[in-house]
């Protein structure tokens, strides 16, 4: 009798054993801070999620394996992982166009427009040779027949010191490739040498969803870990959906996205851990603008039929994982 009662004892022990074995952890990881992070306005207090301003320091963790998700430019961290052969693949582009062009003394028309560049204007943008570029370029030239050469400063703040000041290498500048939020900021700046002269020419992603037809500009995208995939199926598929979810109310009701940051700190607290601060999220997303360039849960971006508008490689169906 108690033989049988010592083996009753043993098998819900076994299963106990089995159950928490098999339970899935959590999800783990990191973004860059900026337009992406936006995308995660109500976790800044989530032990598991965490922010970088360094964007080279995101990248490398394609090949770290540490995080199971890690969010990245899409289209450079695709080449990453062919290149070293990393453990990710992408599933989800979830910024599709934040940036704009801007002008400096310009008079708009009687509706409003700014007018494009014109042969003299001197152009100043960023990241020479990257999609940004490409895309700007490709719109100068086959949809806005614009023929100035910009000059180029090497990241999106170098952009916005130079839109804040109206000169680049003390030469005055006529327009300016540009990210919001940093466009916004720029504009919102009372001590701008340009406070009250800058003007919004064109969003990018709308001139290029009109060339091309596609939703957007392929930018930040969430890699997911192979194991990840493997082992932590229903966390994964949760984290996802709960991520549309997000991005949903973003663009949606930015005064839900403005309680959340101001319940995780003050102005330091949130540059610090998102990049940016409620005052200039209320602005640059008011009344469903979306200037963060959010990729909605009703859009997707083909990132191959992107990279083919640009005359770029494409990658095969191995590098993308469908949650």
């Amino acid at each position: 009798m108690i033989k049988k009662l010592a083996l009753l004892l043993t098998i819900p022990l076994l299963v106990s054993c089995g159950n928490k074995k098999a339970e899935e952890g959590d999800i783990k990881w990191i973004t860059p801070a900026g337009a992406p992070a936006l995308a995660f306005y109500d976790q800044g207090n989530n032990p598991n999620y965490v922010t970088n301003g360094t964007p080279t320091l995101v990248a490398a963790e394609l090949q770290k394996n540490d995080y199971d998700v890690v969010v990245f430019d899409a289209v450079n961290g695709l080449k990453s992982i062919k290149k070293n052969n990393a453990n990710y693949k992408l599933a989800k582009v979830i910024t599709g166009g934040n940036l704009y062009l801007a002008c400096i003394n310009k008079t708009p028309d009687e509706q409003g427009n700014y007018p494009l560049p014109s042969v003299g204007d001197k152009i100043v943008s960023f990241g020479e040779g990257l999609l940004p570029d490409l895309v700007y370029k490709k719109l100068a030239s086959d949809k806005w027949s614009i023929s100035n050469t910009p000059t180029y400063v090497e990241s999106a703040a170098d952009a916005q010191a130079v839109l804040v000041a109206g000169k680049h290498a003390g030469t005055s500048v006529d327009y300016v490739v540009c990210a919001e939020p940093g466009l916004t900021a720029a504009m919102s700046n009372t001590q701008a040498e340009t406070y009250g002269k800058v003007g919004i020419v064109k969003s990018l992603r709308a001139e290029w969803k009109a060339f091309s037809g596609q939703d957007g500009i392929v930018q930040a995208g969430v890699f997911v870990h192979n194991k990840t995939v493997e082992e932590k199926p229903t966390k994964i598929k949760d984290f996802m959906n709960e991520l549309s979810s997000r991005i949903d109310v973003a663009i949606s009701d930015p005064d839900k996205v403005v309680a959340s940051l101001n319940l995780y700190g003050d102005s330091d607290a949130q540059k610090s851990r998102f990049g940016f601060v409620a005052p200039i999220v209320k602005k640059v997303q008011a009344n469903g603008n979306n200037g963060f360039g959010l990729v909605s849960s009703s859009q997707s971006i083909d990132v191959n039929a992107f990279l083919t508008s640009l005359g770029q490689p494409t990658f095969e169906d191995s590098y993308f994982v469908n949650i």
